[in-house]
């Protein structure tokens, strides 16, 4: 009787300090919401991913202790379907614009990992390609591509890493969101594409990095996966809470820059009411707003 009244007490005691730390975590990265003094749009821009370390280390390292457990409940929270989701012109356009290897980076304010984030996107995939698409790139017979074959046909065209580790996911997963922005990595031949392609199959099945850490060897986060598979776009790496890691946003700014060898390729955006394809001044003016709420 004692042994099952200590362990409810344990485990009620963990929910407190599972609920607890989900208030830091969210304090820690969550965007103000005050409309006051906000810079402009074009200016803020350059305040994109910083000012990030707002909070005592031993705050944070408390969060880190249980990120895993917190990070996957957090993951399953949700209490609206994604903008997009319903749209299925905006679905349409989005799928006829993509390239085998694009990155899609999702902005989805109506789930809590999507709000796990700061900035306008909460996180990156790569639209891998249809079997049609895999054949003409030349890797569809490989052997890092044979295991997927079934899913890819099920249409399972992307690669991400979330809490379930790296795995496809299918367009009704991953555009399942709010805003939706293409880039497209420059290769330096199709030998380097093909190569890319191989990689990110080889990665399935790693295990996600609840600390967001690029230099951790045996898991990965999303923004991560793209660093390891594409090293040559050296990608912005940035230190917060001494973690090495890579934001959304820095993505999409570098691709608005023309830095990184990511161009810019489409920004395609709803609400309750409708869906647009929105222009890079329109993603300059989101991202700049974004994070102009984190400036007082």
């Amino acid at each position: 009787m004692s042994i099952t009244v200590s362990l409810s007490v344990v485990r009620r005691v963990f929910l407190v300090l599972l609920l607890s730390l989900s208030a830091v975590v969210q304090g820690c990265v969550e965007l103000r919401t005050e409309n006051a003094n906000l810079k402009p749009a074009k200016a803020s821009l350059q305040a994109c991913c910083t000012n990030m370390e707002e909070y005592p280390r031993w705050y944070v390292d408390m969060a880190r202790a249980v990120a895993p457990a917190l990070g996957t409940v957090l993951s399953h929270v949700s209490w609206r379907s994604g903008h997009l989701k319903s749209k299925q012109a905006a679905q349409d356009a989005i799928m006829e614009t993509l390239q085998p290897l694009d990155i899609v980076l999702v902005s989805s304010k109506g789930k809590r990992s999507g709000q796990m984030i700061p900035g306008l996107f909460g996180h990156a995939a790569v639209y891998l390609g249809t079997e049609q698409d895999l054949q003409r790139l030349g890797v569809w017979t490989s052997p890092s591509v044979q295991p997927h074959t079934a899913k890819i046909r099920n249409d399972r065209v992307f690669i991400e890493a979330d809490a379930k580790g790296v795995h496809l996911s299918p367009a009704s997963i991953v555009l399942n969101t709010d805003g939706v922005a293409i880039l497209r990595p420059r290769f330096s031949s199709l030998k380097q594409r093909r190569k890319t392609a191989r990689d990110y199959f080889s990665t399935m099945g790693m295990k996600f990095d609840f600390l967001f850490d690029v230099d951790s060897p045996d898991c990965t986060f999303c923004t991560e996966l793209i660093h390891r598979v594409m090293p040559q776009l050296d990608l912005p790496i940035m230190e917060i809470y001494g973690v090495r890691t890579i934001m959304p946003d820095s993505l999409a700014v570098a691709a608005i820059r023309k830095e990184h060898d990511l161009a810019f390729v489409g920004y395609i955006k709803g609400d309750h009411k409708g869906w647009r394809q929105a222009s890079m001044g329109d993603l300059v003016t989101d991202i700049g707003q974004n994070w102009a709420k984190r400036q007082r």
